[in-house]
């Protein structure tokens, strides 16, 4: 969006919320609109994030402007942003979000590098536990990256910008072309076939796999067998078996080879999780033994010393 265009916005924000709320400062901005840190003006400060929302570039778009507004004000789950107010004028809507603090994985990645094992795994089980509760309302989100998935100060994950997100059996104009980054885009989207709960595993697949090797997905759309077998491989050579298999199922690039949900993933993270404790304690029982065995033959040579 142009420096331009976003004074008028923050011009206009202002005027309407002045008494509410003051803007401290904007924290991103995209085709469809942008998004300020507000705080309130009362006596107790709370800070909120303020969505405005572009009805020309949705129009322009094909797309519902009150869609996003009108999804989110009926979730209800600690992993989605609530909803506070939702206002608008002739040519912005305005949604007055929870405000998070923290960054997203995107720029956590590029500050940090690929992170380690144990933070992969609560945030796969974090993204896929907030994935399924929204399929379970019978929503698809359709833009699952790291951009939109963000870590708070108390490290958990959020899942923002529900801009793209439809219910499961409606089809728009978003399905009839490629929104999104590319490098986070399901396969079957560049040959135009419609969003589903798949596109979604395949959106959590690809954030994961960044979030592990430090690297952009292969872009899916020329060659994606090759692409996924590059990505298959560098996954192999990086974490354990058990989440390389999750990972690459969830990134197949024929739908109907990924997970049918997230549930059959949060199944095999627990399996995973219930495995590795089970290899830890066979382990410690191993080395228990191999102590008795020593202290035996230790015992042992001292009463034939006697």
């Amino acid at each position: 969006m142009k420096k331009e265009k976003i004074t008028i916005i923050e011009e206009q924000a202002r005027s309407i919320f002045n008494q509410e709320y003051q803007i401290i400062k904007i924290l991103g901005n995209g085709g469809m609109g942008c998004v300020f840190h507000v705080q309130s003006n009362g006596l107790e400060k709370a800070d909120f994030a303020l969505k405005v929302l572009d009805k020309e570039a949705y129009t322009d778009n094909q797309l519902d402007f009150m869609r996003e507004a009108d999804v989110m004000i009926g979730l209800d789950h600690p992993g989605i942003p609530k909803i506070i107010a939702v206002t608008e004028d002739q040519d912005y809507v305005y949604m007055v979000q929870e405000y998070i603090r923290g960054e997203p994985l995107s720029l956590v990645i590029r500050k940090c590098g690929k992170i380690r094992e144990e933070y992969l795994r609560i945030w796969m089980e974090s993204m896929a536990e907030t994935l399924d509760y929204l399929h379970r309302q019978g929503l698809i989100h359709r833009d699952i990256k790291p951009d939109n998935m963000m870590l708070t100060d108390n490290c958990e994950i959020k899942i923002i910008d529900f801009g793209l997100a439809r219910k499961k059996e409606q089809i728009d104009q978003a399905d009839k072309k490629v929104f999104g980054t590319l490098s986070f885009t399901a396969p079957e989207r560049f040959t135009k076939k419609v969003g589903t709960a798949q596109t979604d595993i395949y959106g959590f697949g690809a954030t994961m796999y960044y979030v592990t090797t430090g690297k952009k997905p292969e872009n899916m759309k020329t060659s994606p067998q090759e692409s996924f077998a590059m990505m298959e491989k560098k996954l192999a050579k990086i974490v354990p078996p058990e989440i390389t298999q999750i990972l690459t199922k969830s990134i197949a690039v024929k739908p109907h080879q990924r997970y049918k949900s997230f549930v059959e993933i949060l199944s095999d993270l627990n399996h995973d999780q219930q495995t590795k404790a089970e290899r830890i304690q066979e382990r410690q029982v191993q080395a228990i033994n191999v102590l008795l065995i020593w202290a035996t033959l230790f015992i042992m040579g001292l009463i034939t010393a006697y």
